[in-house]
């Protein structure tokens, strides 16, 4: 007995000098030849970020045009212009009542809950403040009346449901079918509001550049993801430049509100195309992804 107990200690013994001598557990290491082309890739990078920096410094006069705002970017100065139109945040405002006034009441039907009758009360309030103010705006009389029109049909829609405290889906769209035209009216003026007092400033613009510098011109239009297809301004720059697709010298710079952002988007578009030319003779070709052509070719064998 007392040799089996010695047995066991010595094995105890044993287990625990092995366990002392085990060393912690880690990650699998990394083969070198992963972490070479890691350091590869991080130098890739690196080459990339300065390049477009030398891209961008190269790259000639910038355009940016945001909003109410358009930026000249030429030879290291930043001259800003107020492209604002305030007849156009005019009936952009209108036009937005009946809009508000659906979204308030979707989705659903029936009874009225008490959060959306706040909103609309609040809505119809709104609205009876801000009638008597119409002829202030600068609007031509057709144009006025059709703002009245909007906001009288849409106060006796708003006034007619709360008086009811429900509504229904029918009346709903049959409100807003009979309001598209005049909204419809509104994006007609607007949009030429917008355009004109861009092309405004532009002409002044083109007169300092002069051709050279005009035909090096790129444009970065900063604006949200839905309007983006067919955006006005992109529409304005595109018929202007000749330029049917975003890529070469339009940029559609979604959401990326701050200047460099915006900026590090155009750089990444030139030296991308820049690339495409060398490597394939296609400007185009890495301004997608460079693995599509190779996926519509292989996708109808994954999944026929």
């Amino acid at each position: 007995m007392r040799e089996i107990v010695a047995t066991l200690l010595l094995l105890l013994a044993l287990t625990g000098c092995a366990a002392r001598a085990a060393p912690p557990a880690t990650a699998a290491p990394v083969a070198p030849g992963r972490e070479s082309l890691a350091a590869l890739n991080d130098a890739f990078r690196q080459a990339y970020g300065d390049a477009k920096q030398r891209v961008l410094a190269d790259a000639g006069p910038v355009i940016i045009v945001k909003g109410d705002t358009a930026v000249l970017l030429r030879d290291g100065r930043r001259v800003e212009a107020d492209v604002n139109v305030p007849v156009y945040h005019s009936l952009k405002a209108i036009a937005h009542v009946p809009l508000g006034i659906y979204a308030a009441l979707t989705p659903g039907e029936g009874p009225l809950d008490t959060e959306r009758a706040r909103t609309l009360e609040r809505l119809g309030g709104l609205i009876r403040t801000a009638r008597p103010g119409l002829a202030g705006l600068g609007l031509s009389s057709t144009a006025l009346a059709r703002q009245d029109e909007i906001l009288a049909r849409s106060l006796a829609f708003l006034d007619d449901v709360l008086a009811r405290r429900e509504f229904r889906r029918a009346g709903l769209e049959a409100f807003t079918r009979r309001m598209a035209p005049l909204v419809l009216g509104n994006v007609r003026d607007a949009a030429r509001a917008q355009l004109d007092a861009l092309h405004a400033r532009v002409a002044a613009w083109r007169s300092e550049l002069g051709p050279a510098e005009w035909e090096r011109l790129h444009v970065v239009i900063v604006a949200a993801h839905m309007p983006r297809e067919g955006e006005v301004t992109f529409q304005y720059w595109s018929r202007l430049l000749r330029e049917p697709v975003e890529g070469r010298r339009i940029v559609y710079a979604e959401g990326l509100w701050e200047e460099p952002r915006a900026l590090d988007l155009l750089a990444q578009h030139l030296l991308d195309g820049s690339g495409g030319e060398a490597f394939f003779g296609d400007f185009m070709r890495m301004h997608r992804d460079l693995l599509a052509d190779e996926a519509r070719e292989y996708l109808p064998s994954l999944l026929p």
